[in-house]
């Protein structure tokens, strides 16, 4: 398996922004969490103004608001053996009022406010990657990235499927018992969802058990993952497994392949594009104690599709057709709203959102 550098930990740290002293808190816990990967004062500088700017943009329109922070890594040279470059995504989500005029509000000076109108363009100007979704009362979410090394801030050769995530544990607890990851096996991109049963640390060694084997396995087949994390998690409490994979390269025009789902336990997939969308069905059990079938399911995929999955830490009655445009963004964002709107709050919670990249930017 040709792993993907998802970062440093694919559990972000959550920053709830309230008031003034909750920004400063923020940039400071942030700032730390940078210069352990590397980042030079230079760059620290570059990310206090950021986090400042999304913080106080919360308090001015929406009150209130939060922040959700993780260590990132890829390839500098697009392959698994190429030297690593770090950086620190950022996600910005409130429920406020939403923006009138996306265009416009990255123009120096606009303000809806009476405030200076300059935090969205320093944002834009200091950010390497930039993507925000908004909507008349829907609120924003924005996602910004910030490498430590600005001169490969730009990939020499992109990845063919662009994902995100959002993995965060039960308010209280320091470990999470959902993990995901994610590679190549051949021509496919493969991802792993895993929910230790319960939360806290015991549920975080099942998971991380079904992790670590997803990475030793060889170019494995979604039914093979959940097979083999059967048997690894024995010793465990067991955990809720979903494993999925996309076509990793672009075939044709209309279908390119299919998407291929294995499931055991409270684990959803679904696939969604333009003309509607199919969910993915998986088997009742515990990975690791109570299975009695890996059965693999499939449906097409269009090059314009969305794979999503995520733990039942979010509710289930969602429909991204309410959230005019946002299939269209990073899945980052997409995650983002979802768990904005659909967390439970009394479990961890993890989505998992991915695309085949467009054409254009391959």
């Amino acid at each position: 398996m040709e792993a993907v550098l998802n970062g440093l930990s694919a559990t972000q740290r959550r920053f709830e922004i309230g008031d003034p002293s909750s920004v400063s808190f923020a940039r400071r816990s942030i700032g730390e969490l940078a210069h352990g990967v590397g980042f030079d004062d230079t760059m620290l500088g570059r990310l206090a103004i950021v986090v400042t700017e999304c913080g106080t943009n919360q308090l001015k329109h929406a009150q209130r608001g939060e922040l959700l922070v993780r260590p990132i890594a890829r390839a500098e040279g697009g392959g698994s053996a190429s030297p690593e470059v770090y950086g620190i995504e950022l996600l910005a989500i409130d429920s406020g009022p939403g923006i009138l005029d996306l265009h416009a509000c990255f123009a120096d000076g606009y303000t809806t406010a009476g405030s200076p109108g300059n935090g969205m363009g320093a944002i834009q100007r200091l950010s390497d990657e930039l993507d925000i979704w908004s909507a008349p009362g829907l609120g924003t979410v924005l996602r910004i990235v910030i490498w430590s090394d600005a001169s490969t801030a730009v990939p020499s050769h992109p990845a063919p499927v662009v994902y995100g995530a959002i993995n965060l544990p039960l308010e209280g607890e320091t470990l999470c018992g959902d993990l995901w990851t994610c590679g190549y096996a051949g021509s496919e991109f493969v991802v792993l969802v895993a929910d230790g049963l319960g939360h806290g640390p015991l549920a975080n060694t099942a998971a991380l058990a079904a992790t670590e084997t997803f990475a030793r396995l060889d170019a494995p087949g979604v039914v093979e993952i959940i097979e083999a994390s059967h048997e690894a998690l024995r010793p465990t409490r067991g955990a809720a497994l979903g494993a999925a994979s996309i076509p990793a390269v672009d075939l044709t025009d209309e279908v390119i392949g299919n998407a291929r789902f294995c499931g055991v336990g409270n684990i959803a997939a679904s696939v969604w594009a333009p003309g509607g969308h199919r969910h993915l069905v998986s088997h009742a059990g515990i990975v690791g104690h109570q299975m009695r079938k890996a059965q693999e399911f499939q449906v097409g995929w269009p090059p314009d599709g969305l794979l999503i999955l995520h733990s039942d830490g979010l509710a289930t009655r969602w429909d991204l057709s309410r959230y005019p445009g946002l299939a269209h963004r990073h899945p980052a964002l997409i995650a983002a709203v979802l768990y904005r709107d659909f967390a439970r709050g009394r479990d961890d919670v993890t989505v998992f959102v991915a695309r085949m990249r467009s054409k254009e930017n391959l």
